[in-house]
């Protein structure tokens, strides 16, 4: 097939809706069933439908747990009806989340997809991909971002698994995810958590990846229209404007070009207010509520501007805390923040240190992730450290119920599968402009223990060709998620009257009366110092 030829056929799908079709597994977000077992997913083994987590310290969903102290597990689906004429390449997706003691040998953890025709009558091929080493990996390598620094890799991630329908016959799927070989040596915390099981349909690539090519990469068609700064919108046949305004409807053809071009927002506009939690109003929900736009996205010729309302699209703690001491609940919010397209370099720009006495990051929101959470600086009201004080997605709300994160926020990766074998993903930006990436610099390697030339500097920024100049978080080690601002802060995310944990230099912001308080974990202390090297400045985005 010529490129040309698969452009067209890229068109035609999104012309004809593809994108917008959804979920094709009827109750995968299993918490939303009302029910143990929801319809159309059956289990064997050591697998059984239960409410997952503590109940004391999460909001937790109902789904399915792999208990690894016995020999094997599964937990499978059947999707019927699929019509190739819409396309034939599929992504399957799941959130889950290892226990501390969950383990297996052999690398026996997996998800896959077996392929039937004639209505299930008829057997064809399976893929699968084995997703262990990937919990190894965090347990490596993330573990540091825990409480105490420790269990960090015991939270909610996206696992997921391109495919194409191998042969024209095939008409359904089943999918699972299971494990063998359990090696488990205790009962208790041995189960690894599946949820939110998912299957959508993506767009023909137009070429083949190339090897480093992230999860999550687009094949732009030759209809892209320049937004401003990496920012393009991914056009439709006879569009010849881009939206005022982007939301779960179109926000999947807002593209970012740094090595990729990728769509940072897809999976992230909407969010379920829960039972429990606070609405603009300041009423606490006696039923969940879906809000279809928790984030939207509006340009003009400078400037990025991204509503939210600030409601986690993932599991949280229970808030406020039973005998653990945070008041505050998550409350559903009403903020803009803006952007800068092109950020301008700070001329000065200062480092945090280790107890906030210079104020280079005030207190309150410092940044915002593609979900519409805020970043706060490390540091909670007295200018303790505040990382030790997270939930399993590492957030919690101030005393305006305010959720943010304070670190390393893992549960951001969705809809992304960061396995550490590539450069992170995008997860934000902070208020200069400049983006926020995960943990990763390249396969194997954090950029937190980069050296020489191109070492993170104490801002936790460092400059490469094709991002420019960006943050990576650093998972274990202060200041976790920037320590101070590269460019030139946007001074309009400053401005809040009444509230909204916001300020300047001293101003309100993190821990309201009777926050848990404490001493950080090891590892914390001041930033690395500075190498005398002088970064080269911003540059233009990368061109085709």
């Amino acid at each position: 097939m010529s490129i040309r030829i698969a452009i067209g056929l890229l068109l035609a799908f999104a012309a004809a809706g593809v994108w917008a079709e959804g979920n094709l597994v009827e109750q995968g977000r299993m918490e939303q069933a009302g029910v143990l077992k929801p319809t159309g997913f059956e289990v064997t083994g050591a697998a059984t439908f239960h409410t997952l987590g503590d109940a004391r310290r999460d909001f937790v969903s109902n789904g399915v747990g792999l208990a690894s102290n016995k020999p094997s597990g599964e937990v499978s689906c059947v999707v019927t009806g699929l019509d190739q004429s819409k396309g034939r390449w599929f992504r399957f997706s799941f959130r889950g989340l290892p226990q501390q003691n969950f383990a297996v040998k052999d690398e026996d953890l997996y998800m896959k997809v077996a392929f039937f025709g004639s209505g299930g009558k008829i057997s064809y091929d399976a893929k699968e991909k084995r997703i262990y080493d990937q919990i190894e990996t965090a347990r490596k390598d993330i573990t540091v971002n825990g409480v105490r620094h420790q269990h960090g890799a015991e939270v909610w991630r996206t696992y997921s698994l391109d495919f194409l329908l191998p042969f024209p016959q095939v008409d359904q799927v089943k999918l699972s995810v299971g494990f063998g070989h359990g090696s488990a040596t205790r009962s208790s915390e041995a189960e690894f958590f599946v949820d939110d099981i998912s299957l959508v349909r993506i767009p023909d690539p137009v070429v083949a990846p190339a090897p480093a090519t992230r999860p999550g990469a687009i094949e732009p068609h030759d209809m892209l229209m320049p937004i401003g700064g990496r920012w393009f919108y991914q056009s439709l046949l006879g569009e010849s404007s881009i939206p005022k305004k982007f939301d779960s409807s179109n926000v999947g053809r807002l593209l970012y070009h740094d090595t990729i071009y990728s769509a940072p927002f897809a999976g992230n506009t909407s969010a379920v207010l829960r039972t429990g939690q606070k609405d603009l109003n300041g009423s606490v929900m006696t039923a969940d509520k879906l809000i279809a736009d928790n984030v939207t996205i509006t340009f003009d010729e400078t400037t990025m501007m991204i509503h939210t309302h600030g409601v986690p699209n993932h599991p949280t703690g229970r808030f406020p805390e039973v005998g653990f001491g945070n008041p505050s609940y998550i409350g559903e919010q009403d903020e803009t923040y803006y952007f800068p397209l092109v950020p301008k370099p700070n001329p000065k720009p200062v480092a945090t240190t280790n107890n906030n006495s210079n104020r280079a990051l005030h207190m309150g929101p410092i940044g915002l992730a593609v979900n519409g959470v805020v970043f706060f600086n490390p540091f909670d009201m007295g200018n303790t450290d505040a990382t030790d004080m997270m939930d399993r997605c590492c957030g919690h709300p101030n005393q305006d119920d305010q959720y943010h994160y304070h670190k390393y926020p893992v549960c951001v990766n969705s809809p992304w599968d960061d396995d550490g074998k590539q450069h992170s993903p995008l997860l934000g930006w902070a208020f200069d402009g400049v983006p926020v990436y995960g943990p990763y610099e390249s396969a194997g390697v954090m950029a937190k223990d980069v050296k020489g030339e191109h070492a993170l500097s104490d801002l936790n920024a460092h400059y490469d060709e094709a991002r420019g100049w960006h943050y990576h978080v650093t998972p274990g080690r202060f200041p976790y998620l920037i320590g101070g601002f590269y460019g030139v802060e946007d001074t309009r995310n400053r401005r809040r009257p009444g509230g909204g944990g916001m300020g300047g230099p001293g101003g309100p912001g993190e821990g309201g009366p009777g926050e848990r308080r404490g001493p950080g974990g090891p590892g914390n202390g001041p930033p690395p110092g500075r190498d005398g090297r002088r970064p080269p400045p911003f540059g233009p985005p990368p061109q085709d």
